[in-house]
């Protein structure tokens, strides 16, 4: 659709570049657009390229009708990711969009960062070259890393400083949250169209490597689920299947497993941070499977595990 003058340019460059504001769905609502085909095949390119690449590239637009291409790509991602019904990829692409929108923060002045900061109810201030926001409210959104650990920083009378990608940092954590709202889509709320092109999303390949012939065809799909990150239930998976696949199966040593297993439980946390897996309870997982001679559970069996947070088609494919 053409775009009209009345549209607010302003209004307009935040939206294709924060398309979670309330002006980018307001913006939307007032133009009310039909459905789109193209707008359609590109959101699922943004979704692949999400799920494929683990980010979505940010690019300054110029011109208005890419703006608005930018925006409604964004919208018709959220209904394809949800036509996934996959709650893995659907964190994958959540955690790729609040990448998109740090990287555009970065080129933004003081004004447009506090703008979007106090939307979001972020807590965040602004006084000169500075930010700061109450303690709390940091461990809160803080990312687990060395850089944002608490020593870090300037504390004082509960309020902690932060320089400027710390903040951005920060906002990344509460964009995510924001991202997330409303998502899934319901899927009465989907069209068929968007359930057809749903099925045309290139996921990932998947590398498999299993250690012989005998084993792939019947063990193949665990390979894939260690290529697969998953947000959720991790502990189970570790001591029902990796731990006892990798010890009784594979035949590796406790060290060699251990390894191989908090490799995965990192990846994982790339999609969601927070899991009580740790290197002490996955050794212990790989000495219990050891001493027990346990063996994984059989696909059939942890389809009912892992429903809800992979493809359990993909797996089955494998």
């Amino acid at each position: 659709m053409a775009l009209g003058s009345t549209i607010d340019e302003s209004k307009l460059d935040l939206a294709y570049k924060y398309p979670f504001l309330r002006d980018a769905k307001e913006l939307v609502t007032r133009l009310n657009p039909g459905f789109e085909t193209k707008f359609l095949e590109q959101g699922r390119m943004r979704l692949e390229e999400a799920l494929s690449e683990k980010r979505i590239g940010f690019q300054k637009a110029n011109l208005r009708d890419l703006k608005y291409a930018y925006l409604m790509s964004y919208i018709y991602a959220r209904m394809l990711v949800s036509a996934l019904n996959s709650r893995s990829a659907m964190l994958q692409y959540i955690d790729a969009e609040s990448r998109r929108a740090a990287e555009a923060l970065k080129s933004e002045d003081h004004a447009v960062l506090m703008k979007i900061a106090e939307e979001l109810n972020s807590g965040v201030s602004c006084d000169n070259s500075s930010f700061s926001v109450r303690f709390e409210r940091y461990l809160e959104y803080a990312p687990a890393s060395k850089r944002f650990a608490l020593p870090m920083q300037e504390l004082g009378n509960g309020i902690v400083t932060m320089d400027r990608s710390i903040t951005i940092g920060i906002l990344r954590r509460i964009i995510k949250k924001e991202i997330a709202k409303n998502l899934p889509i319901p899927k009465k709320e989907l069209s068929k169209e968007v359930f057809e092109c749903s099925k045309k999303v290139k996921l990932p390949e998947v590398k498999i490597s299993a250690p012989n012939p005998n084993l792939e065809k019947r063990y193949a799909w665990i390979e894939k689920l260690l290529a697969t990150p998953i947000p959720d239930i991790r502990h189970r998976a570790v001591n029902l299947i990796l731990a006892p696949y990798l010890i009784t199966i594979r035949k590796m040593d406790e060290a060699e497993a251990v390894k191989v297993i908090i490799n995965y439980i990192e990846r994982c946390k790339e999609i969601e941070p927070s899991t009580k897996v740790n290197e002490s309870y996955i050794r212990y997982q790989c000495r219990y499977a050891k001493n027990k001679g346990m063996r994984p559970l059989t696909l059939e069996n942890a389809k009912e595990l892992l429903g809800s947070m992979v493809n359990i088609e993909e797996l089955e494919r494998a």
